[in-house]
């Protein structure tokens, strides 16, 4: 009798342990949507600790007995280890496909903002002149062979205008400084602009730009100068990733209509355009366009 208390005493301790250091996870394979993926689970405590395969272990704080934590998009799978007392999960967040190169997209990116400062006669000016440049060359190797003179004078008139184009352009990189993405970025989720009531903050993994937010407040693009710059910032970037930013656009005028209807919907919306994903999301404060493939 004393055996077969002692055993059951011994069960219970253990039931009640488990019990003490639940945890579960929503799913044991996840996806990434935005910029991450979003783990989800219950447990029993204060805090749940995970890791990322690689990388230092962080925590995320239990409330009323649930906790999540997000988990950066990469270009890999990526294995996560969760942990509440002695219980233990692993579960595996899908890599994804990079947009590209970032300081490729980045320097694409900031020559178009750059460009988008000068007046448009001078961005004429640059595109005929980017356009002509082979033919031009040609041209002049032609004409020096007939007439040097006619040609020095023809190539020295070019250097002229090409260095007027250089000074201007050089002053509204100095303007536009603000609106700039840094050429380099470190691994991870950061604001890297933040101006004009715009903010883009990327994820970058391995020099890989794996996605990029536009983040505006719904006040501002409530007004007409905040629908401008929201536009600017937006056809720039959608023109950098090489999807069509005309089409997107039309396709956004209802977006914006739900932001000037309803500021505290949280419903997302998927527009695609060339292999571009652009989800759409608002919160109380702001509207959200997550860009990624």
């Amino acid at each position: 009798m004393k055996k077969l208390l002692t055993g059951a005493l011994g069960l219970l301790a253990l039931v009640l342990a488990g019990c003490s250091n639940s945890l579960t996870t929503s799913k044991t394979t996840y996806h990434p949507t935005a910029l991450t993926a979003v783990v989800k689970g219950t447990a029993k405590g204060d805090q749940v600790t995970y890791q990322v395969k690689g990388h230092a272990k962080q925590t995320a704080p239990i409330k009323a007995g649930s906790y999540f934590f997000q988990v950066p998009a990469a270009t890999s799978d990526q294995d996560v280890k969760v942990s509440s007392g002695s219980a233990h999960k692993t579960i595996t967040v899908k890599g994804t496909q990079a947009l590209g190169t970032y300081h490729k997209l980045a320097t694409q990116y900031n020559q178009l903002v750059i460009a988008s400062h000068l007046p448009t006669k001078v961005q004429k000016q640059l595109q005929t002149a980017k356009k002509n440049q082979a033919k031009t060359k040609r041209q002049l190797e032609k004409l020096a062979q007939s007439n040097p003179t006619a040609a020095a004078a023809a190539a020295k008139k070019q250097q002229a205008a090409a260095k007027k184009l250089k000074q201007q352009t050089a002053k509204e990189k100095q303007a536009a400084k603000d609106e700039l993405l840094p050429t380099t970025a470190k691994d991870g989720i950061h604001n890297l602009v933040k101006t004009n009531g715009v903010t883009l903050r990327a994820n970058v993994q391995q020099g890989k730009l794996m996605g990029i937010a536009q983040i505006t407040s719904t006040k501002k693009v409530k007004t007409k100068v905040g629908q401008r710059q929201f536009g600017t910032t937006f056809a720039l970037l959608g023109t950098t990733l090489k999807a069509h930013p005309k089409t997107v656009m039309k396709k956004f005028k209802q977006v914006l209509k739900d932001a000037k209807a309803n500021s505290s919907s949280t419903k997302t919306k998927t527009i695609r355009s060339n292999g571009i994903r652009f989800n759409t999301g608002f919160s109380t404060d702001n509207l959200y366009i997550y860009m990624t493939k």
